[in-house]
């Protein structure tokens, strides 16, 4: 139920962009990216359009459409029906089938029948695992069908060729030319093997002999590149999907369409085919090696093993690019992939060697411990059992260094698409603008809470940018929620606020929020990780947006799948012990959702398996915010020149009864706050950050999040040099958990992240003992409770 749900979602977002009179790509490349249904067609238009075959306003559809089709049939009867006539001239008497001259009509349709004879040849085999080529098309092309007696088809030119053939059919694949010999003349060109296709009665077509119609006029308009071996797989998947469109006036048209479609994709393509562009810039083998530094980038370790074991990508990697990998997964999952590709087609299909790399590093474990002949064949024969949905998350979910950075280099900031304070965090008056998390109490206020001293001074107060804040607050009217600046209030207003302010107390909805908020509270104590008000955020933006549609494609692009690779884990908030919590906080979140924000789009996320994958979604992609003005303080103070520092001490002595330098009096500080207050000391939330959750982790990162503002602004700073090229990665463990041993961090990973880490660092400590610490011992006698 939950599953048929989220498809008519998905459903509901393509026909609602598919309706307009103006399609807008960018939003429809960004919907296809992630997907396209099968349902309704909606597969089908969305590759028309992505492949450039249907304009993008609707308006013009019809009589574009028909003035396209209209041409393919001029096509057809120029390169088949207008040739396979072969009326007697004059011109014949002196043309004959022995003339030897170039531009001889027998010389070209010799030559025509080598390029068929191999499509014929390739197409008989077109997806083996399917019935669907095999069968007979509702949609026979009826000008060839109802030619003349004399009248020489397509299939009356193969079967009537007796020449023993010898083709040299140029064979990509390969990357060789691969001299094929016909049968002996007492044997029909039309004898082929068990799993090839074969003919249907006279006056009928199967759809593997409309692929050879579509290959074969495309080989004639297209002369200076033909037909090449693989074109076929290229073309299977495009005419299925126009072939099996519910609506019958596109599947009537599917053959001209698919044509149209397939040419386009040729233009981007067109260099695997072509040996003479093998060294351009998009040529095969510039590809296979640019995945080949990718992949040395990414997982070094598989990098230098495959140099060890002389594994050229050659081997497995000249199909996969050439081919779109559609020889390497089942149809259903071809298709998906080809979703996202046709939405990266702009970018020449980058999105490919990311795919291509991940199905690599997905192998790692297999591949380290298998021998040269042994990864050979696993490369060339992918595993069917891994979910392809795996393989393209992993893909996707990577940030590369365009340029070298040095150590404390500033990578790039962003802010989140949403934010929201810890709920604990907030109850226990730790003071925060509601819209960025910056601080609203001095350092001195600060450390007297913390404290739990209203008597302590805190020296220098220069350093502190916090002490006039008081005097900046700005409250909401109504419900005196606080915001640093009014800038703040004007974005949380026009955001979410203006839904989710809670200005009447005996208001229902205020009730409803609040009572939320105490089911959080008693299934999440703290520590915290994330928040509940990240969805009431998120459903009070839907429905305050102007355009619902792409901030719900911006949130379906985080991660949000509920268990580990290996199936072993669920995410920790989806525990067993959690269930009867977790169903309460969906019931209540659910009737909020139904009672004030009635958001249709919303809803599936609130259906029982919806809501365990939006929990997921928070845990696996929140990024921890945390601010202090005591920190700034700190930090201001430490960039005190010596003799300043030496003053502040002085005047600090008779007020905090302390210290000869300025160190010791902020050890004594943090001393007594974690006395008092334990280890929270700042003010703490979490954030959806698009860019930040697309960095992987690594447990020998290469760079740190940083909050160098004070707010929810995230900074992205090299730890190290980073390279150019260079994946960039960030360790998600906590600092104290950093330094734990190994099957400590997997299972830390495993519980919040669902993966297991395979990074260098770990890879390098696999072969060691794992020793157990006082913190493992925790977890364990946790996990037995």
């Amino acid at each position: 139920m939950a599953l048929y749900q989220k498809t008519v979602h998905r459903l509901e977002q393509f026909e609602s962009l598919l309706k307009c009179d103006m399609i807008d790509m960018k939003r429809l490349k960004i919907l296809a990216f992630n997907g396209c249904p099968a349902e309704n067609g909606i597969r089908s238009l969305t590759w028309k359009i992505l492949l450039n075959y249907l304009v993008l306003d609707r308006t013009k559809w019809s009589s574009h459409l028909s003035k396209q089709r209209e041409l393919y049939r001029g096509y057809i009867r120029e390169t088949i029906i207008k040739p396979g006539l072969t009326p007697t001239t004059e011109s014949d008497v002196l043309d004959h089938p022995l003339n030897s001259a170039p531009d001889s009509s027998w010389a070209v349709y010799f030559k025509e029948n080598e390029v068929l004879l191999q499509i014929d040849k390739d197409v008989r085999r077109l997806c083996p695992d399917l019935s669907f080529f095999q069968r007979e098309t509702d949609y026979a092309c009826a000008e060839i069908l109802n030619q003349e007696a004399g009248f020489e088809s397509l299939r009356k030119r193969i079967v009537s060729t007796a020449l023993k053939v010898e083709s040299q059919s140029r064979s990509r694949l390969t990357g060789r030319l691969e001299f094929e010999y016909q049968n002996k003349a007492s044997q029909s060109s039309t004898t082929f093997d068990d799993n090839e296709y074969q003919l249907l009665p006279d006056g009928h077509e199967a759809h593997w002999e409309v692929v050879e119609r579509i290959l074969f006029v495309f080989s004639k308009l297209n002369s200076g590149q033909s037909y090449v071996q693989g074109m076929n797989e290229i073309i299977g998947p495009i005419y299925y999907t126009f072939a099996t469109d519910p609506n019958p006036e596109w599947r009537e048209h599917a053959e001209a369409d698919a044509f149209y479609c397939f040419t386009n994709l040729m233009i981007h393509i067109r260099d695997n085919f072509m040996k003479i562009y093998d060294h351009s810039e998009f040529g095969i083998l510039v590809r296979m090696q640019r995945l080949l530094m990718l992949l040395k980038r990414t997982e070094s370790d598989i990098y230098y093993l495959f140099e060890k074991q002389k594994i050229k990508p050659e081997f497995y990697a000249f199909r996969w690019l050439t081919l779109l990998l559609s020889q390497e997964f089942r149809l259903p999952d071809v298709l998906r992939i080809w979703d996202s590709l046709f939405a990266d087609q702009e970018r020449n299909f980058e999105f490919l060697l990311y795919i291509c790399c991940a199905m690599i590093v997905l192998q790692k474990n297999r591949l380290l411990s298998g021998s040269e002949s042994q990864n050979i064949k696993l490369l060339q024969n992918y595993p069917q059992d891994i979910d392809i949905h795996h393989i393209l998350e992993k893909a996707g979910r990577q940030i590369i260094a365009k340029r070298n950075y040095q150590q404390g280099e500033l990578i790039f900031e962003e802010q989140p698409l949403v934010l929201a304070q810890f709920e604990w965090n907030k109850l226990y008056k730790y003071s925060a603008c509601e819209y960025c998390l910056y601080p609203l109490e001095s350092c001195e206020q600060n450390v007297r809470r913390l404290c739990q001293d209203t008597s302590i001074v805190i020296p220098y107060p220069e350093c502190d940018p916090n002490q006039t804040i008081s005097q900046r607050i700005v409250r909401c009217p109504k419900c005196n929620e606080m915001y640093c600046s009014a800038g703040c209030y004007h974005q949380a207003m026009n955001s979410y606020h203006s839904t989710l302010c809670q200005s009447d107390e005996t208001d229902s909805k205020v009730q409803l929020i609040r009572q939320i908020i105490d089911l959080w509270r008693s299934a999440h104590p703290p520590p915290e990780t994330t928040s509940i008000s990240l969805v009431l955020k998120l459903m009070a933006m839907l429905k305050q947006s102007n355009n619902r549609l792409l901030l719900l494609q911006e949130l379906q692009k985080f991660s949000q799948g509920v268990q580990s690779e290996n199936q072993r884990f669920y995410h920790k908030l989806l525990r067993k012990e959690f269930q009867s919590q977790v169903e309460h906080l969906r019931q209540a979140l659910s009737n909020f959702n139904e009672q004030y924000i009635q958001i249709e789009e919303f809803r599936w996320f609130l259906t029982p398996d919806g809501f365990r994958q939006l929990l997921a979604l928070l845990g696996r992609n929140q990024q921890g915010v945390g601010t202090s003005p005591l920190a700034v303080w700190v930090k201001n103070c430490e960039n005190l020149p010596t003799t300043e520092q030496a003053v502040a001490v002085a005047a600090a002595a008779a007020a905090a009864a302390a210290s000869s330098d300025i160190s010791q009096l902020i050890d004594a500080i943090y001393t007594k706050i974690d006395d008092v207050s334990g280890e929270f000391i700042d003010c703490e939330g979490s954030g959806l950050f698009k860019l930040q959750s697309c960095l992987n982790h690594s447990c020998d990162a290469n760079a740190e999040i940083q909050y160098r503002h004070n707010n929810s602004t995230l900074s992205v700073v090299a730890t190290r040099s980073i390279s150019s090229n260079e994946e960039i990665t960030i360790n998600y463990l906590s600092e104290c958990d950093r330094n734990r041993s190994r099957h400590s961090r997997q299972k830390l990973l495993q519980e919040n992240y669902l993966f297991l880490c395979q990074c260098s660092r770990c890879v390098s400590e696999a072969s060691e003992l794992d020793e157990t610490s006082e913190d493992d011992d925790d977890d364990d006698e946790m996990d037995e409770n």
